[in-house]
């Protein structure tokens, strides 16, 4: 009987990019004060100065070493077309949504504890027992995560005392 042979291997591939800041206290206090000057006004389900925001420059210079390992990963210039801020306070959540339909889409976990609800991507495609994938990668205070903008997520209800503060950006390769 001869032998079959035979591949496995995924169709496609979704690929997340995660960092962990360097020296985050310090850079957490810089962002902090910035954010000062970009006040965040109350939303449904959140808080959120995203449609006042204009701290893309700020974020940049302070994170410039994460900004830098971006640049280097993606072997290109980038174009931060937007930065804000958004905070969680117990109860608050975000239903699911997308940035665009091209770009990257980033999270910077500012303010969080180990018990603060973590983001949920849904994989845009069923598996093949016709089901949504979810992936909630495992993040902390300190983290960067980086997915296509087309990528719907959100966050389950904050259910600590405890507001969690996200920043989001998103970018473009040049």
């Amino acid at each position: 009987m001869s032998k079959i042979k035979y591949e496995i291997e995924p169709v496609f591939k979704i690929e997340f990019f995660k960092i962990k800041c360097i020296n985050f206290k310090n850079k957490k206090e810089h962002l902090e004060e910035v954010l000062k000057m970009f006040p965040e006004m109350p939303f449904p389900n959140f808080y959120s100065n995203r449609n006042k925001a204009d701290f893309t420059w700020q974020l940049q210079e302070i994170f410039k070493e994460e900004f830098s390992l971006i640049r280097t990963k993606y072997n290109s210039k980038i174009d931060v077309t937007r930065a804000w801020s958004v905070t969680y306070d117990k109860g608050h959540y975000h239903v699911p949504h997308n940035h665009s339909s091209q770009g990257y889409a980033a999270i910077l976990y500012l303010q969080m504890k180990k018990d603060s609800p973590k983001t949920t991507y849904i994989q845009p495609w069923n598996n093949e027992k016709d089901q949504s994938v979810l992936f909630t990668p495992d993040v902390e205070q300190g983290d960067i995560m980086i997915v296509p903008q087309f990528i719907m997520h959100y966050t389950e209800p904050n259910t600590i005392n405890f507001k969690k503060r996200i920043i989001s950006f998103d970018f473009h390769e040049l």
